[in-house]
């Protein structure tokens, strides 16, 4: 009996401790026009975490425009009810935030880009849905905070118009839930020297609104010049960490006046980095906003598990899918949490 005892205390001791991390992931799989592809199942995604093999559990296609969620109240609306949709439901619109860069040294290729921009903001407010719901913020020697989330075209195009000054913004209306404006610092927003610091104040303020969002940065760079080329600031570090835990993907719409500046490359690294893309505007900006459209139309919400003996912090993610000409958008990190 004292043998057989003995051996099952050696037995358990011997036995290895499993530490699972599931993590989720948003991923948008599109064609090169930025169609989705919405068929995909767990089994069509690879995903590697600090550079081992992650299981995916499940491959969830979210349909983010008509998404509904069930309630328990009657819904009243003004309109004939939509097909395939009972009153016991209510539509459940997108987040945006639409960070625009002004040009505090009046740079005219910058300018210029940004006041021609303007001419195609109406072309880009009917690729929303009546739903969703906008956040305006502008940069030009500091953070400026212009809207709370709001559905209110015209509350959104006059924000957008107010972005061209440099100016000091009056405090925005209060409005429901979820509200930007308490979960800001003032403070932060008033020393934030840089756009990336920006970036990062506001990904702190939406690191508590569930679910993810989309945060269109409409301007002319990131990073600065260095002997070796274009770098990212050291500010961008943090603020990605910070936009990653918010779940936000930066889709950076470029609206420098030139065939090609050195500061793109941030915007490109941004945008890469977070699950999103990259498109100038001065040329054909119907296509960049098309494409847009198309591409923010639904995601993949990836349910991955990484290997047991992962490091906590920061790792690189890398996901790609089983299917030829297939464009994978997808943050290219991931936070492992013990």
């Amino acid at each position: 009996m004292l043998a057989i005892a003995l051996c099952a205390v050696l037995t358990a001791q011997l036995q290895e401790t499993i530490t699972v991390s599931r993590v989720v992931v948003d991923a948008r799989v599109t064609e090169y026009g930025g169609e989705p592809i919405t068929d995909l199942t767990a089994a069509d995604f690879e995903v590697r975490i600090g550079g081992k093999r992650a299981v995916v559990e499940s491959a969830e296609w979210v349909a983010d425009v008509g998404v509904v969620e069930s309630s328990s109240l009657p819904v009243v609306e003004d309109r004939p009810a939509e097909p395939l949709v009972d009153s016991s439901t209510r539509r459940l619109g997108r987040l945006f935030v639409l960070f625009v860069q002004t040009d505090f040294a009046r740079d005219s290729w910058r300018t210029q880009g940004q006041m021609k921009f303007m001419q195609h903001y109406e072309r880009l407010l009917e690729t929303l849905l009546p739903e969703d719901r906008v956040a305006v913020f502008s940069f030009d020697s500091r953070l400026k905070f212009r809207l709370d989330f709001s559905s209110d075209r015209d509350a959104i195009r006059e924000a957008l118009r107010q972005t061209l000054f440099i100016n000091v913004p009056p405090e925005p209306p209060i409005v429901p839930s979820p509200s930007i404006a308490s979960r800001l610092d003032r403070e932060d927003m008033r020393r934030a020297a840089h756009s990336e610091t920006g970036l990062l104040v506001v990904a702190n303020a939406l690191r508590s609104i569930p679910g993810p969002k989309t945060l269109l940065l409409l301007g002319w760079g990131l990073g600065e010049r260095t002997l070796g080329g274009v770098s990212m600031k050291r500010q961008w570090g943090p603020a990605r960490v910070a936009l990653e835990a918010a779940r936000v993907s930066i889709f950076a719409l470029d609206t420098t006046d030139a065939d090609y500046h050195d500061l793109e490359v941030g915007l490109i690294a941004a945008a890469e980095q977070t699950g999103g893309f990259y498109a100038k505007t001065h040329i054909f900006p119907h296509v960049a906003i098309e494409r847009l459209q198309r591409t923010l139309s639904g995601h993949y919400e990836l349910t991955l598990r990484a290997v047991d003996d992962l490091k906590p912090g920061t790792q690189n993610l890398i996901v790609r899918v089983k299917r030829r000409g297939a464009i994978v958008l997808a943050p290219t990190s991931v936070l492992i949490r013990r």
